[in-house]
């Protein structure tokens, strides 16, 4: 049956990314594979905004008919559009077929492995899957937008939802159940991530190569696949260095090492994407990993179109052969925005350096009488030319986010310089691997007296990520952690796009300084320190597979259910949870324990979707930018469970509660609590196993 429901899903990818396929070739021309790859994630994003914008504006609901309708359209749109380049664009397309093979068998691939990987430990449990889980139901109850905050009745969700919500679209339009799609949607990531930056790394070698070298040994595919395995499966060299000092390496130690071994009072996180994808948590940095990856191949084509321009020319007759390039940029930032904000100025720095860089040498090697203008003329030219792609695709992504701008608060309060600083040895035992081919590279570069595109196209890359881990040691965005904790999240969000970034260069690199050496013991010992180094970081799945998932033997599979462990911990509450998924009404509001964040508390509303007064004290408290107001309904929840009839009966009016649940941890967590007084609060319309559900009269 799970089989099934991967090849379904995989189909539904497919066909999307074929729909869109002609606006891929469009954009990807000089791509040996057309973009074929990045269809998918082009297709899902501008399908999933139209439907997200029109349930906002409250012209068409969030269902699986208007989704339909949609694609519908989509395709209608891209056939009338495109109708005269079509015909000749379909031939060229079809001479693409092997490598598109190739591709395909690559994405269904990684979606069969880590679809796999998941059904051996599926559960929606620990860390922040409630969370995730709960937002992804959430949406799918609602019929229009914004969605209801699950644990914050009343309200609708302030974080950065849209990654959330691209699941709960993919499984409205599969039909599919959100426990089972929620781990295929991680399946997905892990595929997307594989696949898109084996792309992006293998055509900017590509666009390297003569037609000839690129005939041979396909160079460039295997710089692409190096990129892939090393962004999904690699971590450090924390992990070779303190694993062989202890066999029993635990594998989570690789992102908690600054402020941690030695013990100190400046503990943060280091992410990277190989754990990511092993925890599971369907988080914003995750599900936005396709969008960036097609902003920097976005970034790269924008580069290539700029090649022709002559900035001599007046300042806006120059940029309108790239404006439509720099909208699209603009509206991915803004989907990039409402997925994970954090991300919105780091990919705006990475294009502001490309520009910057790019129009500053066309300026340096512009012949004729522009050397012998005034130094100001000079600069004014250079501010104008790059400021002004700059704020076009500022503009469009402000246009694109605003729906989601006007009903978010802002959860940061401001930008502090840090008053601690990660030691040399630790910043070397975690970007050394990188920073050796950031090195190697820099000598290639600036040796090279012919240099392409693409080398600046790599080389902007390496200043943006260099920029991002250099940020956290000079200033921090301030939040609700502080203490030893005040920078973690900083040094999280900018270094888990450092290292996407240079897992794309590496791979680059190893190919590039391959293909050019033209010494054959350099390149020999280039590619045996390569592997060396590669295979150092690699072995990083040895433990962290088997550490979250035990023995990868197929008679430990379990499913793709991710809600079933409810049934086996807490059988009662599961039925009950399962009646009133069946029978409440899509906006009903519910009243459960209060729980502590990263417990099992609040299970209901997470999987359920329906909202409840009270969830997670410390991630409410995040999103509403203090404490007072979750306090203060926390203390409220207690008072229905605990306090006087007349006290429930206020509270529960109050909120305009459906339904109260009184489970297992009803019972723990309010041990003054009894049914005998709970029923005088409304009406008893499930009982099973100790597990009660009332109605609460209106």
């Amino acid at each position: 049956m799970d089989l099934i429901s991967i090849f379904y899903w995989w189909f539904i990818l497919f066909a999307l990314g074929i729909i869109f396929l002609p606006l891929a070739n469009c954009l990807f021309k000089r791509f040996f594979d057309r973009g074929y790859l990045f269809s998918k994630t082009m297709a899902v994003l501008a399908l999933s905004y139209l439907v997200w914008l029109g349930a906002h504006m409250k012209i068409l609901p969030f269902t699986q008919a208007t989704i339909l309708a949609m694609i519908i359209l989509a395709a209608m749109i891209i056939v009338v559009a495109m109708k005269k380049n079509l015909l000749s664009d379909t031939e060229k397309i079809k001479e693409k077929w092997p490598i598109f093979l190739l591709e395909e068998g690559l994405f269904l691939m990684a979606l069969l492995f880590w679809s796999y990987i998941r059904s051996l430990q599926p559960d929606i449990q620990g860390l922040e899957k409630f969370m995730d889980f709960g937002f992804q139901n959430s949406i799918l109850q609602s019929r229009y937008f914004p969605p209801v905050d699950m644990w914050f009745a009343g309200h609708t969700i302030n974080y950065y939802y849209y990654g959330h919500y691209i699941a709960a679209f993919l499984t409205k339009l599969s039909g599919l159940k959100s426990s089972i799609t929620y781990n295929l949607m991680i399946a997905t990531l892990f595929a997307s991530t594989f696949t898109l930056i084996f792309s992006l790394s293998a055509n900017s070698l590509y666009l390297v190569l003569r037609k000839t070298e690129r005939k041979k040994m396909k160079t460039f595919l295997i710089a692409g696949l190096l990129s892939a395995l090393i962004a999904c499966f690699a971590s450090s060299f924390h992990t070779p260095l303190y694993a062989s000092k202890n066999g029993n390496y635990w594998y989570p130690d690789a992102t908690r090492y600054i402020g941690y071994n030695p013990d100190t009072a400046d503990k943060t996180i280091h992410e990277f994407p190989a754990y990511s994808f092993i925890v599971a948590d369907l988080h914003g940095h995750v599900s936005d990993i396709p969008s960036v990856l097609l902003f920097m191949a976005l970034v790269l084509v924008l580069l290539l179109r700029m090649e022709n321009i002559n900035w001599q020319k007046n300042v806006f007759k120059s940029i309108k052969p790239i404006v439509g390039s720099l909208l699209i940029l603009g509206g991915l930032l803004g989907i990039i925005y409402m997925t994970n904000a954090w991300d919105f100025p780091i990919y705006l720095l990475l294009l502001g350096i490309a520009l910057l860089a790019t129009n500053l040498r066309k300026i340096l090697t512009q012949k004729g009488n522009w050397l012998s203008k005034p130094l100001f003329q000079k600069l004014s030219r250079l501010i104008l030319i790059t400021a002004l792609p700059l704020l076009i695709v500022i503009f469009s992504a402000l246009i694109v986010s605003l729906p989601f701008s006007l009903n978010f608060s802002q959860i940061a309060s401001g930008i502090g310089l840090v008053h601690s600083h990660t030691p040399f040895y630790q910043l070397a035992v975690l970007w050394g691997a990188f920073s050796l081919f950031i090195l190697i590279f820099s000598i290639f570069f600036i040796k090279r007296k012919k240099k392409v595109l693409s080398d600046y196209f790599v080389l902007f890359l390496a200043i943006t990520a260099i920029v991002l881990i250099i940020l956290p040691e000079i200033v921090y965005v301030k939040d609700i952690y502080s203490a030893d904790y005040y920078r973690a999240n900083t040094m999280f969000k900018f270094t888990f796009q450092a290292y996407l970034m240079l897992t794309v260069l590496t791979g680059y690199v190893v190919g590039r300084i391959a293909q050019a050496a033209e010494k054959q013991w350099f390149k020999i010992s280039f590619l045996i320190f390569s592997l060396a180094c590669l295979t150092a970081i690699l072995i990083y799945p040895t433990f962290s597979i088997p550490g979250y998932y035990g023995d990868l033997a197929l008679q430990n599979y379990q499913g793709l259910d991710g809600e079933l462990f409810l049934a086996e911990r807490y059988p009662a509450d599961f039925q009950a949870i399962q009646w009133l998924k069946e029978n409440a009404n899509h906006d009903a509001i519910i009243v459960e324990a209060v729980g502590d964040s990263y417990t099992d508390y609040n299970r209901v509303s997470a999987f359920t979707g329906f909202a409840t007064i009270e969830g997670w004290m410390v991630h409410e408290w995040l999103w509403r930018g203090g404490y007072d107001k979750p306090s203060q309904r926390k203390q409220e929840v207690a008072q229905i469970y605990q306090g006087t009839t007349e006290e429930g009966e206020e509270v529960l009016k109050k909120y305009r509660v459906d339904y109260l649940f009184f489970g297992e941890l009803e019972k723990e967590k309010y041990p003054q609590a009894n049914l005998e007084k709970l029923s005088l609060l409304g009406k008893i319309v499930y009982r099973a196993g100790g597990t009660v559900i009332l109605a609460i009269s209106s």
